[in-house]
């Protein structure tokens, strides 16, 4: 499972497409990297799911909006990075749980960050390095490029960078106006435009499961149990494709939460004890169910005991 687990990150990394088939009967696994079959063996039957790196958020700028989107960005969980020249602005107290990197940016400008497929948002101090983030970001590999301003200004820095060459199908992805258009006028509005038009970017595909590098990389590093939903109906709480790591002591990520997770946790701890190398167990949350719940619906897991 080690070397399953390294090819994915490797892919993610590289921004390669990935493509996870299981059989929900055996669970059985294969990844499919660009196409070509990287690991296990072919499944003709079952779930097939394509993997993309969790957004990452990078926000050129400190000021009210992009202290507004780092909010809303921390109760999705979503990682954050935040890049300005200004220590009274990108503060611990204003942004705790975001990386943060303060320097002037002709040097922030210079390095490389940790998003193997960032979500770019420009909106640098008096928009002062606006064109400059931009060219930055035209440079690199991402997922999404948004840069607020007026039209007129957009227009201007977008044709700037398209007589320096940079390639037009680049260029035809910046979001610009950013956001979605709601009419928004606050700080806090526009930053809901902007948050609900990047999750119409990563929802895009509904086959899509976005994968918690941190999560796959503790999975590397110690021996435990990983607990996977695999199928799922009504009002189950989490999609397909969720993940959780469960070792002796601990627990990473979640599946739900609640009932079903005490559950998955418990057989997660007996497959430790056994031994036994996978489990797929069956949940129904209806009323008479095996799960003890009312809510209905049901859910299937794949547990895989990873050493």
């Amino acid at each position: 499972m080690n070397e399953l687990y390294r090819m994915l990150l490797e892919a993610v990394a590289r921004g390669q497409k990935i493509t996870r088939k299981t059989d929900t009967a055996t669970g059985d696994e294969a990844l499919f990297i660009d196409g070509s079959l990287a690991w296990g063996d072919d499944i003709k039957n079952g779930l097939e799911e394509n993997l993309v790196a969790e957004p990452v958020l990078v926000l050129f700028g400190a000021g009210h909006v992009s202290k507004a989107l780092y909010d809303l960005a921390s109760l999705h969980s979503m990682r954050t990075i935040i890049l300005d020249d200004r220590e009274t602005e990108l503060t611990e107290e204003r942004f705790p749980k975001a990386e943060r990197h303060i320097g002037p940016f002709e040097e922030l400008l210079q390095r490389e960050y940790d998003a193997p497929s960032p979500y770019f948002v420009i909106f640098t101090h008096g928009h002062s390095y606006d064109l400059d983030a931009l060219r930055y970001c035209l440079s690199h590999r991402f997922s999404y490029l948004g840069m607020i301003g007026s039209k007129a200004k957009s227009a201007s820095q977008i044709e700037t960078v398209r007589s320096e060459g940079f390639p037009e199908e680049r260029i035809a992805a910046i979001h610009s106006p950013i956001g979605l258009s709601i009419n928004a006028v606050t700080p806090e509005e526009i930053a809901i435009s902007i948050m609900a038009e990047i999750i119409s970017v990563y929802r895009k595909d509904r086959k899509a499961v976005t994968v918690d590098t941190s999560l796959v990389s503790r999975m590397l590093e110690e021996d435990g149990v990983v607990v996977r939903i695999i199928e799922k109906q009504g009002s189950a709480p989490r999609s397909v494709g969720s993940m959780m790591f469960v070792n002796e002591s601990s627990t990473y990520s979640t599946v739900g939460g609640g009932r079903i997770e005490s559950l998955a946790i418990e057989e997660a701890r007996k497959i430790l004890k056994s031994g036994e190398e996978k489990k797929i167990v069956s949940y129904d949350l209806g009323k008479g169910g095996n799960a003890g719940m009312i809510c209905g619906g049901s859910v299937k897991l794949l547990l895989t005991r990873k050493r």
